[in-house]
């Protein structure tokens, strides 16, 4: 929420026209058939299907030019590289699919404007690059067995997610405007909460102004807390901090634990002439402590996350408010108060959501396996991990970061430890972990051995992965495959589709049976004796184990994968399990013997 009563916004999105461009072509000089193309989108989803490398995109619009206020070009998301024009001029560069950038435009608008963006996601080179030293940071979007290709050289990068894939908007603000507001509780219990706010605030010129926050439950419960500085800005940013003491606060829980009460923060800036500019950020006042053993307090309370792993969409242009809605639900009845958001960034409404629902979120950063190791891209990738954490920042669903899913070992020397440096600094607020690593992956039962091997408790005592595959929804497959693929098996096609054959037969043992759909309910009954073993063993030793993380709950695509809930959000019979495993309190009778006669 960045809501200002004092700013106006132009929404640019709609019908754009693009046109992709050779290697080494010119988007200024690109001529030829232009084509229409909805903004925003994934282009993969909008006429260029399985198109990987670089698209101009352009529009015309009108604007007010009057002179007095600032303009600011807002990109919410555009995936991988973008440079960008306004009527001719250049106005600069930008990496990285997930966070949103501007331009500020202030005095190049006319009443006419014709603004292009050039867009660029390439394929890595197989072998050379990518798997191993990619160079895109976008996690499993770029590299994974949960999409389209799977991990195959050859169609790994298959169905790419480039493209504008989130709103373009004109801000318009005074030319004294704040730029950013984070809201970050120190100490929360139900008889007061320390708040630190941080603000970024941008002047032209020297400047006397007035800041005033408060702090105000969106409830009529809870304390609220105002404050108010006086500023000598200088040219440029100015950072501002305040320190808030709130009395009996309104306390954000998971929704196991109590309500999910959320506050708004509302800083102002005047002068002698009036309000120069309001910013306004949702956010929630709690505490969640990590200790060193991985023991979980929400609040000063003992907090086990029974958790899944979660990839919504591969496209995040059709992660919809209905679809977030809709999956959120299905975690909620399932019984789950924690989720990873699994090797990517995802789009901010589901963060949203999750603050709503009262789930909380392990964070990874959208890292997976194995990256170049320059000083360049190490120097990238802590920019783009900060850029996460400023996004995200005032989120109180989150609750951890993590810089890197199972990196290889080249990626450990010096990676991993700027990443977590460089988070720490910039939110020393939440536990940091520079990798959730294999071992913390067990996959007894599906990988190698028996899932009765989960009594050993593999993984403790925070396991972030564990799983097995099962197939979707007879009539999910139906819609992902065609009748000659589908029976008897194209196993090409399943492969395609992330089916994974030798774990299936000769590590799971699951037999096909004599038709399809004996081979659906063999699968998903498989799927859910493993879960149902690994939970409740898990649970049995709470205290050895602090918390726990499956693999994973829904599908991103049509695919077949670990996934609880398939890509048409049918759910298996694992799902089921997990929901009944996943009771806040899980009576388990544990039979020693037993006697026949």
């Amino acid at each position: 929420m960045d809501a200002s009563p004092l700013r106006q916004r132009l929404d640019l999105s709609g019908i754009w026209e693009c046109r992709p461009l050779a290697p080494d072509e010119d988007a200024l000089r690109a001529e030829g058939d232009w084509r229409p193309m909805p903004v925003p989108s994934n282009w993969h989803l909008a006429g260029l299907e399985n198109y990987a490398g670089a698209v101009a995109f352009r529009r015309s619009f009108a604007a007010d030019p009057s002179p007095g206020r600032a303009a600011h070009l807002l990109f919410r998301g555009v995936d991988y590289y973008a440079d960008v024009w306004l009527n001719g001029i250049y106005l600069g560069h930008h990496e990285g699919y997930f966070q949103p950038f501007s331009f500020d435009v202030t005095g190049l608008l006319r009443p006419q404007n014709e603004l292009l963006v050039r867009v660029e996601a390439p394929r890595e080179e197989p072998r050379a690059v990518w798997p191993n030293r990619k160079r895109l940071i976008k996690g499993i979007f770029q590299h994974h067995d949960c999409r389209p290709g799977s991990w195959s050289l050859q169609h790994g990068q298959d169905a790419p997610t480039g493209g504008i894939w989130d709103r373009v908007e004109l801000v318009y603000t005074s030319p004294v405007h704040i730029v950013s507001l984070h809201v970050a509780p120190l100490q929360a219990s139900e008889a007061s909460a320390l708040v630190l706010v941080t603000a970024r605030v941008r002047s032209p010129e020297r400047r006397q102004a007035e800041a005033i926050l408060e702090l105000r439950p969106l409830s009529d419960k809870g304390g609220s807390a105002r404050q108010a500085l006086r500023l000598s800005l200088q040219p440029g940013e100015n950072e501002l901090c305040f320190t808030l003491t709130v009395p009996e606060p309104a306390l954000w829980w998971t929704w196991d634990h109590g309500d999910q009460e959320l506050y708004l923060a509302e800083l102002a800036l005047r002068d002698d002439e009036g309000g120069l500019d309001i910013l306004r950020e949702r956010c929630g006042l709690r505490e969640m402590r990590i200790d060193e053993d991985w023991t979980w307090r929400l609040n000063g309370r003992p907090f086990f996350p029974r958790g899944t792993n979660i990839i919504p969409a591969e496209w995040l242009s059709q992660y919809t408010p209905e679809a977030i809605a809709r999956d959120v639900s299905l975690l909620r009845e399932a019984n789950v108060n924690a989720v990873r958001v699994h090797a990517h960034v995802n789009r901010k409404e589901l963060y949203e959501a999750l603050d709503e629902a009262g789930i909380a979120v392990w964070q990874d950063f959208a890292l997976q396996w194995g990256y170049e190791d320059s000083d360049d891209f190490v120097r990238e990738a802590v920019r783009q991990a900060r850029d996460m954490v400023r996004h995200l920042f005032n989120h109180p669903c989150l609750v951890l970061w993590c810089c890197h899913n199972e990196p290889l070992p080249h990626n450990r020397r010096r990676l991993g430890p700027a990443l977590a440096a460089a988070l720490r600094a910039e939110d020393p607020t939440r536990r940091v972990e520079e990798a959730s690593d294999f071992r913390h992956h067990p996959y007894p039962g599906w990988y190698y051995g028996s899932y009765r091997e989960f009594s050993g408790l593999p993984g403790a005592p925070m396991p972030t992965e564990f799983g097995a595959q099962a197939l979707p929804d007879i009539e999910s497959l139906r819609q992902m495959l065609p009748p000659e693929s589908l029976w008897p098996p194209d196993w090409d096609a399943w492969a395609y589709r992330c089916f994974q054959y030798h774990e299936t037969f000769h590590v799971a043992g699951i037999g096909t049976g004599n038709s399809l759909e004996e081979f659906v309910a063999a699968s998903q009954d498989y799927q859910a004796r493993l879960l149902k073993y690994a939970i409740e063993h898990y649970r049995r030793a709470k205290g050895r184990i602090k918390g726990l993380f499956q693999f994973m709950f829904m599908d991103p695509a049509p695919l077949i994968t670990w996934s609880v809930v398939d890509w048409q959000r049918r759910p298996k019979r694992g799902y089921y399990v997990l929901q009944e495993a996943y009771q806040p309190v899980l009576p388990i009778v544990t039979m020693e013997r037993e006697k026949t006669t």
